[in-house]
């Protein structure tokens, strides 16, 4: 079984601390384009794949600075989850999004302006702290395949999750390591913050869809294996 996933992404977390006890190929999607038979990405990208759904995880990754009054939210490159998650909060708050850098939005946010970023650049106000704020819980992160699925990878996401909780440090040795995309020092600082919750409840999934559905359309095409 191969399965892809973003190593520079949080979903990939939990399986990369216990890649060397998997019974499978975990490939990274940043790097390679083979036919897998499960892939985890964010919602917003799983349609790329052509999979439907069959598990989500909800992750604490993106943080807002700055000031929620001003009627600008800056955050990183269009078509990132980060960007969709800003046009997210900007349809339901009134806010007009601006791409950027990740240095240029957190030093527009001390001008005056809210930047959204990930953790691993800045800690602010928990992004899905403050969905909730608005009536919004939706996971971000889904698993696809095609039609079916080895579900002990279920398994082995959530003693990934165990084993995130119970050895932080070092968790973000291996992460810092075959990622090569965070140094161990930040993660050090912000592993404990992402907080894995894997779901496999229809409502969830299907939530995930409905939502980010509406700020990219292509999302509304994903179906969900039951």
């Amino acid at each position: 079984m191969k399965v892809g996933a973003p190593f520079a992404g949080p979903v990939s977390f939990p399986l990369l601390v216990i890649k060397d006890q998997l019974g499978y190929d975990l490939l990274n999607t940043c790097k390679f384009s083979d036919k897998f038979d499960i892939v985890l990405d964010s919602i917003t990208n799983m349609w790329k794949f052509d999979y439907n759904i069959f598990a989500a995880a909800y992750i604490d990754m993106y943080s807002f600075t700055g000031n929620y009054d001003s009627k600008i939210l800056y955050t990183v490159k269009a078509g990132t989850l980060a960007d969709f998650n800003a046009r997210l909060y900007a349809r339901k708050t009134g806010k007009t999004v601006i791409n950027t850098g990740s240095n240029e939005a957190v030093e527009m946010a001390s001008k005056g302006y809210l930047s959204l970023v990930g953790n691993e650049i800045t800690v602010g106000e928990s992004f899905e702290k403050k969905l909730l704020e608005l009536g919004i819980s939706a996971p971000s992160c889904v698993f696809g395949a095609k039609s079916s699925y080895n579900a002990g990878i279920l398994d082995d996401y959530r003693s990934g999750i165990d084993f995130i909780r119970e050895n932080p440090d070092a968790s973000a040795k291996r992460i810092s390591e075959i990622s090569g995309y965070y140094t161990y020092d930040v993660m050090r600082k912000i592993i404990k913050i992402y907080n894995h919750r894997l779901t496999v409840d229809y409502t969830d999934l299907k939530r995930s869809i409905d939502t980010y559905g509406e700020v990219e359309d292509r999302v509304k095409s994903i179906g969900i294996i039951r």
